[in-house]
């Protein structure tokens, strides 16, 4: 194969040893493996934040076909050399992954609990702002006045119930 490193057998079980499943561990065993240990080791629930990082790269290597291949192949060097085909370009927070698991933030530990609760975010608000370089190095506080527009929580914003008859 052109391109490929040599076979390594020293660093392609490691992931497996940090979510506690064999070699041939079905996904769903995987997630099911990840789930227990992530909530065990949180760092909202007073687990060790390296911990978890550690625990979500790991499932998010196993749990990608492609990565899994090449991590068994190859070893824990091949995927953080890249060749997972994206370059380690697309790794995320493991806290992404954690809200794909429980569908939604920190707190959604029933399994999706939370949803349906929270409200959608609107797209980011961007305002340039003119400061000097002084005030960015001394630390300065600049006030920004924004309005916008919410809709009544009573009449949706049809205002109808408003009128009277």
């Amino acid at each position: 194969m052109f391109g490929r490193m040599p076979r390594k057998t020293s660093n392609n079980t490691k992931y497996y040893e940090v979510l506690g499943v064999s070699k041939t561990a079905t996904p769903d065993e995987l997630k099911k493996a990840y789930r227990k240990a992530a909530i065990k080791n949180h760092p909202d629930k007073g687990g060790d934040p390296e911990k978890f990082k550690e625990l979500a790269q790991a499932y998010d290597v196993l749990n990608d076909p492609e990565k899994r291949e090449i991590y068994d192949q190859y070893g824990e060097d091949a995927i953080k050399e890249g060749m997972g085909g994206s370059g380690g370009a697309d790794m995320h927070s493991p806290f992404d992954i954690f809200e794909q698991l429980f569908g939604g933030g920190g707190g959604g530990f029933g399994g999706g609990s939370s949803r349906g609760r929270r409200q959608k975010r609107g797209e980011d608000v961007v305002h340039t702002m003119k400061v000097s370089l002084e005030d960015l190095y001394n630390g300065a506080t600049k006030k920004l006045s924004l309005s916008r527009n919410v809709l009544c929580g009573k009449c949706k914003g049809s205002a109808l119930s408003n009128i009277k008859p």
